[in-house]
């Protein structure tokens, strides 16, 4: 999943208000704060992308939309994101 820089900002920005409104930390300069929560973001959704295409690649020769691509990808896609702590 891919997403892009503002929708990132925007959901980092979203935490950072989050995290200041429930009082869970005190955050002593927000600009660092939102530069790592960005960092942290992309790295996550970068990690996604990598474990749908290792799936999507397991899956080749599989027809796409069958039941049984359907079951391989949820079971491959968990195998994946256990594997890599996610």
């Amino acid at each position: 999943m891919s997403l892009s820089e503002d929708r990132i900002s925007t959901i980092a920005h979203q935490i950072v208000n989050d995290i200041w409104r429930n009082d869970l930390a005190d955050l002593t300069d927000d600009s660092r704060a939102l530069g790592r929560i960005k960092r942290s973001l992309e790295a996550f959704f970068g990690s996604v992308d990598e474990i749908e295409a290792a799936v999507r690649d397991k899956l080749r020769n599989k027809a796409p939309g069958s039941r049984d691509y359907e079951t391989l990808y949820q079971k491959f896609y968990h195998d994946e994101m256990v594997r890599r702590k996610l």
